[in-house]
């Protein structure tokens, strides 16, 4: 019998697959809002924020594993919204991080994650950031689980971050 490959490829979107990214950021959000979790509302997110991202200095990534897409991230430069004073040029940061749910349990996350850190290190960044809502709490556990040292919570209007930095 034949073993399938499993490997996870990470690649940078092509602006043909928007679509694509967008359906995985809608689809993570109905989950998160499912689960009572807000961070993300499926009808905060379009198109043409996916096309931004892609065309203004992000790097927007999918994920495959035997040709069939598991997740998608994006890479930013400089997030002064959410870091404020901490930005700097020596981070790369994670941000519109989700995991198709069909593949659910199966360590995408993780692997996202390390794929990312990869990319960052490449751009010759020494920290890899990311923000999480502050009330989702078995998120924030999550990234502490896997190295991410909290810094501190953010706080912009009626909604909390905690943001996450690892070396």
């Amino acid at each position: 019998m034949e073993q399938l490959n499993t490997k996870l490829i990470t690649r940078l979107a092509l602006p043909e697959e928007a679509s694509i990214v967008l359906n995985l950021w809608q689809e993570s959000a109905r989950w998160l809002n499912s689960k009572e979790i807000y961070q993300w509302r499926p009808e905060y997110f379009n198109l043409e924020q996916v096309i931004e991202f892609m065309t203004e200095g992000s790097d927007v990534y999918l994920a495959e594993m035997n040709h069939e897409i598991v997740g998608t991230y994006t890479l930013t430069w400089s997030d002064p919204l959410i870091w404020e004073e901490l930005d700097n040029t020596i981070s790369g940061y994670i941000h519109r991080f989700a995991v198709n749910r069909d593949f659910k349990g199966q360590n995408i996350g993780l692997l996202l994650l390390k794929s990312a850190e990869e990319n960052i290190r490449q751009k010759g960044k020494t920290l890899i950031r990311l923000d999480c809502m502050a009330d989702n709490l078995r998120l924030n556990q999550y990234y502490k689980d896997y190295g991410f040292q909290y810094i501190r919570r953010m706080k912009q209007g009626n909604w909390s971050a905690s943001l996450y930095e690892k070396q």
